[in-house]
């Protein structure tokens, strides 16, 4: 057999001869080569591999993966529910809330134009509400008393504590104070509805609800009622009411004998006038006044 220098140095690699027998089968200059590179190898060894520390590794960067939340999306189709949702909302809210509100105080009264072009006067202490979008849903409430000029078009409503007024273009007057109703048309028809019972109402023809007592009259009204230039006018109405309207012209409180509360009234009084308003008063239902500050005493 033949031997290699390659044999003899994996021979002493393996120590399988020793280092004064390879120097007699090879040069002195290939055994210095053969002892560096021994060295070297002696110096590098390869770890054996730990495979349960390197699966627990591996496992735990699984598991990690794992657990990262998918960031959450929000599909389009939800974006657009909620938009729509919310311009519903809008809608309603300006078509059926009664966010406008107008006021009188003592003495005064102010004409409102609506968008429709209707136009609402209201007499003093009185308040009227509506919604913005007032063309598209012609409803007011009502607390107190005004005069309307109602242009043609949809239904239009008043909402009163006592009743109910619908028309669809025409002029009327509606009272709404405490415990009086009172309603005049002086244009067109109006549709009143009281309780349960529902009157239509023409040109000249007046309703009032008192007293739970409703009743019905024909009256020659001009073509506004007289409030309007500054005079309260009255036809067989209780005393207590005329009264009412008195304080709210003058802001003054009232005193009165109860027993003449009731006594229907026929006449009318200024409303910027105090002494000859009461003199109108007074005079017919042979009463004496006294004015003290802000009170006023009427006595038999």
């Amino acid at each position: 057999m033949e031997h290699t220098n390659d044999t003899f140095l994996s021979d002493w690699l393996a120590d399988k001869i020793s280092d004064e027998q390879l120097k007699l089968l090879v040069s002195n200059e290939d055994f210095l080569a053969y002892q560096k590179l021994k060295n070297a190898l002696g110096n590098y060894s390869v770890a054996t591999p730990n495979m349960e520390d390197q699966f627990s590794k591996i496992q735990q960067k699984i598991n990690k993966k794992q657990n990262v939340r998918k960031p959450k999306v929000l599909h389009l189709w939800r974006y657009t529910a909620v938009a729509a949702s919310l311009l519903l909302f809008f809608v309603l809210y300006q078509v059926y809330y009664f966010s406008n509100e107008v006021t009188t105080g003592f003495g005064l009264t102010q004409t409102i134009t609506l968008k429709d072009q209707s136009k609402v006067t209201l007499n003093a202490k009185s308040k009227l509400s509506f919604p913005n979008q007032f063309n598209w849903n012609r409803t007011l409430k009502l607390d107190g008393e005004a005069f309307f000029e109602v242009e043609k078009g949809s239904k239009f409503t008043v909402e009163t504590p006592q009743g109910t007024i619908s028309v669809l273009g025409t002029k009327f007057n509606v009272i709404s104070e405490n415990d009086f109703f009172e309603v005049n048309c002086y244009e067109g028809k109006v549709s009143v509805v009281v309780g349960a019972e529902t009157t239509i109402l023409t040109k000249n023809k007046s309703l009032r609800f008192y007293n739970k007592q409703l009743d019905f009259n024909d009256d020659n009204l001009n073509e506004k009622p007289n409030w309007i230039n500054k005079e309260s006018s009255f036809k067989d109405v209780p005393v207590e009411v005329v009264i009412n309207k008195f304080i709210n012209q003058f802001n003054k409180k009232v005193n009165y004998p109860e027993a003449i509360k009731n006594i229907k009234f026929n006449g009318s009084f200024s409303n910027t006038n105090i002494e000859t308003a009461l003199k109108s008063i007074t005079i017919p239902l042979h009463l004496k006044y006294t004015i003290n500050k802000d009170q006023i005493i009427l006595s038999e």
